[in-house]
């Protein structure tokens, strides 16, 4: 449906510079978006009075105008700012009661104050960008600046409108990791987040579940309500960084589980550094190449066979470093290696071409951005976790 839209705003400038008349338009655009929106609730207003959509959407056999002039003004907080627009007002013919439409038309509850429209584009970019950064934007492209905590609320409420959970027509290939945060009274990084991750036929992840909780102790809490998709697979395959804690939550189902192949060098790096072995020396490079070549694994489709006789010589060649460790007594990197092994090729041996790197990875390091920047409480935290995951892996928009 067309609007016609004519315009009349006097905007003053200083001078003819780009600086000034950019600065004139920002401030005309409040003006030019509430004649737009008078113009439009009056022209529904009328078709919606022909067509009888009016009449029920109030609870009306039938209505008529009572004023249509917008003598009373309600004010709508927008992302241009506060905007007064007319009280359109109808009467029932039959009863003569009468009825303010315009929150109506505008699918505004009453009272009202930030329409959910609002809350939604607030909340996403506050989760998107640190708060002041977002209030630049804001008045910089339309003048309008909001309260901190406004836009920290928007956050929270736009995040309650978003769930997660299993899709059953995906695979049944699951990623499972945690990240502390740094929530308000609990230390730097008193908490940790945990996170479900399910992954695509098309080789994405989706977020199924995420959870704040004391460190390791949340698992249980995140799988509760998804137990019940999770049975409709005949098994789940996970991919973990080494942290057997996800798998207390999983009673009742059958997991296969696979260490990440990139978490393993990265981490040997660590127990390395425990076991005061000195930086680049020869030793230090050797034992970092052979866990390297133990980790590379692509992935065979072709012939089975050669998959498995591949792993066979890799689990070989990770005995004999753990054997190394041990002559050189390198007690935590042994011992990394051997509560690694077990599960290092679990799910390849049993999934050919079962994916061995955590994409999960990515979904800490988005989250983090955003998390980093200052101190939470545990809820804005995981609302702020919900909407950056939902947005970037989930399809979620406003």
């Amino acid at each position: 449906m067309k609007i016609d839209l004519c315009v009349d705003i006097s905007i003053d400038v200083t001078s003819p510079s780009l600086e000034q008349l950019l600065k004139g338009f920002v401030k005309a655009v409040r003006g030019m978006f509430e004649q737009f929106i008078r113009e439009a609730i009056l022209h529904f207003g009328n078709e919606y009075m022909k067509n009888g959509k009016l009449a029920k959407a109030i609870g009306s056999s039938e209505v008529v105008w009572k004023t249509s002039k917008g003598n009373v003004m309600t004010r709508i907080a927008t992302l241009f700012g506060n905007i007064r627009v007319p009280q359109l007002q109808v009467r029932d013919r039959a009863s003569g009661k009468r009825f303010f439409i315009t929150r109506t038309l505008l699918e505004i509850g009453k009272r009202q104050r930030i329409p959910i429209i609002t809350k939604k584009y607030l909340g996403l970019m506050g989760s998107l960008a640190p708060l002041r950064v977002v209030n630049k934007f804001l008045s910089m492209t339309s003048g309008v600046k909001y309260s901190l905590m406004t836009i920290v609320r928007a956050i929270r409420d736009t995040a309650s409108t978003i769930s997660f959970g299993i899709d059953e027509k995906e695979t049944g290939e699951f990623e499972a990791d945690g990240t502390g945060l740094p929530i308000i009274k609990a230390g730097k990084r008193g908490k940790e987040l945990e996170i479900l991750a399910q992954r695509t036929r098309k080789g994405r992840i989706r977020i199924a579940g995420m959870v704040i909780s004391d460190y390791k102790k949340g698992w249980k809490t995140l799988f509760k309500p998804l137990k019940k998709a999770l049975r409709r697979f005949k098994e789940i395959f996970l991919v973990t960084d080494g942290d057997t804690s996800p798998i207390k939550g999983l009673e009742g189902i059958k997991v296969i589980l696979q260490r990440c192949l990139f978490h393993i060098p990265h981490e040997m790096k660590y127990t390395l550094w425990k076991d005061k072995v000195k930086r680049k020396s020869k030793p230090w490079k050797y034992a970092l190449a052979k866990i390297l070549e133990i980790t590379t694994l692509k992935r065979i489709r072709d012939d089975p066979g050669i998959a498995f006789n591949l792993i066979k010589w890799k689990r070989n060649l990770l005995t004999r470093l753990i054997h190394f460790c041990e002559k050189k007594k390198w007690r935590n990197t042994a011992s990394y290696l051997s509560a690694a092994k077990p599960d290092i090729f679990g799910g390849i041996e049993r999934r050919i071409s079962g994916g061995t790197t955590s994409l999960i990875e990515r979904v800490m390091r988005t989250v983090n951005q955003r998390i980093n920047i200052a101190q939470w409480s545990a809820k804005t935290a995981l609302a702020v976790a919900q909407l950056r995951g939902a947005y970037y892996y989930n399809g979620f928009d406003v």
